[in-house]
């Protein structure tokens, strides 16, 4: 296969971990998921992959990561930026964004928002809903780092 020709795989596992002790956190992360192999050596390493739950917004985790502690490193968002969505082509996705306090790529359209804020706007009170609409067009067109429905949450 491929894989074997690589001079990077016939480098014996203890050369391999010496790289991962050097490498910053993020970096180890998207070493490992290279390649099976790499994530096998990775193991040996003892690396850790952020906690998704320590890195939202607190009040909007889920009922049971209620306690979890929060992490303010930039680990989580570093990783999330470089596993960004891409396009057939490659390219990073447009259609894509990043919300910050979910810490997870949501739809960008703006068609996709309406309709979800129509079928869940039991959960957003009446009070907030001319802020709907700004929220929406903000986050789908990247000038906002928070989906809406986590906007609304937050000014709520």
């Amino acid at each position: 296969s491929s894989s074997d020709s690589a001079l990077l795989f016939k480098l014996p596992p203890e050369v391999l971990t010496m790289i991962f002790d050097q490498a910053p956190q993020v970096d180890k992360i998207m070493f490992a998921m290279t390649c099976k192999s790499l994530l096998a050596t990775s193991r040996l390493c003892g690396l850790s992959v952020p906690l998704r739950e320590s890195h939202m917004a607190t009040w909007n985790r889920p009922d049971s990561s209620r306690f979890v502690a929060s992490c303010s490193c930039l680990s989580m968002g570093d990783l999330l930026r470089r596993f960004r969505p891409r396009d057939a082509r490659g390219r990073p996705s447009r259609a894509w964004s990043w919300c910050l306090d979910c810490c997870r790529y949501l739809p960008a359209r703006r068609g996709w928002w309406e309709r979800r804020m129509r079928r869940d706007h039991t959960t957003i009170s009446q009070d907030y809903m001319p802020n709907r609409e700004p929220s929406i067009d903000w986050f789908s067109r990247g000038l906002k780092q928070q989906c809406p429905i986590c906007y609304l949450e937050d000014v709520q």
